[in-house]
Parts: C-alpha cells; sequence; structure tokens
C-alpha cells in the first residue's frame, strides 16, 4: 500500500514551502549566504532536512525563495488620500516587517562573484517592484502638485534604501511601531513634498 504524503500544491504543501523560505530569509539575513543550509533552515522552519531538500533542490535556490519573501511594497502607497496621507499609510505597513534587506543585501553582495543569481533575485524580486510601486506614487503626486517636480521613483528608492542602511548601521535609530512611522515621515516628506506641502 502506498504511503500516504503532503501533495505538491497542496495547502500544507504550500505552508511548507512558504515556511522554508521565510526561515531561508532570515538565515540570509542573520548570517549570510553560508547560515543559508538545508539542516538550519529546515529545523527553523519545523520540517525534516529531506522535507526541504524537496521543495528547494539546491542552497541557492533556497537563498532565492527567501529573497522573494522581502516586500515590494505592492499596494502600500496606492488608494484613496494626499501623498502624506498613502506615504504614513505605506510606512505603517512596513513597520510591521522586520528590517531584512539591508542584511541581505549585503550578504548578496558578499557573494556577488560565487552566485551572481542571488544579486539577480534582489533587483528582479524586490528592488524594482518597490521602484514601480513608486513610480505610481511620484507621478500621480506630482500630477497633483503635492510632490516635487524633480522627484523620481530611483531617487525615492535610493532615499528608501538609504535610510535603512542609516539605521542597520546605527546612525539613525528608527523605533518599532508609530515611533518608527514618525520617525521614517519626519526624514522623508520634507524631501518629497512639493513647496507649500511640507507640512502636510
Amino acid at each position: 500500500m502506498p504511503r500516504k504524503g503532503i501533495r505538491r500544491g497542496g495547502q500544507q504543501y504550500e505552508a511548507i514551502h512558504e515556511a522554508l523560505a521565510e526561515a531561508a530569509l532570515h538565515a540570509l539575513a542573520a548570517d549570510g549566504y553560508d547560515g543559508v543550509t538545508h539542516i538550519a533552515v529546515a529545523g527553523s522552519a519545523g520540517v525534516s532536512e529531506r522535507t526541504g531538500f524537496r521543495h528547494y533542490p539546491t542552497k541557492l535556490e533556497l537563498a532565492i525563495a527567501g529573497i522573494q519573501q522581502l516586500p515590494t511594497y505592492e499596494g502600500w502607497l496606492d488608494g484613496p488620500g494626499t501623498c502624506a496621507e498613502r506615504l504614513r499609510r505605506g510606512l505603517s505597513i512596513g513597520a510591521q516587517h522586520p528590517e531584512l534587506v539591508v542584511p541581505v543585501i549585503s550578504a548578496c553582495i558578499a557573494q556577488r562573484n560565487l552566485e551572481p543569481e542571488l544579486l539577480r533575485a534582489v533587483r528582479d524580486h524586490v528592488l524594482m517592484p518597490r521602484i514601480e510601486s513608486m513610480r505610481r506614487y511620484v507621478e500621480e503626486g506630482r500630477r497633483s502638485g503635492e510632490l516635487r517636480e524633480t522627484l523620481t521613483a530611483e531617487s525615492m528608492a535610493a532615499l528608501d534604501l538609504g535610510l535603512f542602511l542609516r539605521s542597520a548601521t546605527g546612525m539613525f535609530a528608527l523605533g518599532r511601531g508609530r515611533t518608527r512611522v514618525d520617525r521614517l515621515f519626519s526624514e522623508a516628506w520634507p524631501l518629497l513634498a512639493a513647496p507649500g506641502h511640507e507640512d502636510d
């Protein structure tokens, strides 16, 4: 009689798949690419190493799955409200996520010569989607006159990453929750706002 297993694509399979990817993300952020081992990631996800290999046959696939867990900002800046309100809403959503983008990017840069696919994954699955979300926000804000005419999605993305880099290096304490939202808003909004909208 054949043994019952977890059906590929089923709800339990998908839950394990996502748990492994999330554990890989945290391992990559905490311990770099060397820390993304099937035994460590599977243990963190609460499954066997063998199960980890079934879901992600290679270390590279496991690390890329982790990278794909980083938020893309999709929908964070969209919707009703002024640009200032939408930025605060996006920052509030972001405050619910741990700050992992800087250590993950650092780990991928460290491996750029051996595993260039890692940086491509960061670019394609994290940075470019974030820039696209910001592009919609910037275009709408420039049309409404709320955002600086010279503002681009790329400059907003550079500001975003720069703030997290400053936080990761101890130059800017973000805090948590509402404090984090207020600090990020007070740093970013004056650089984004069109003249006359700085106090929105």
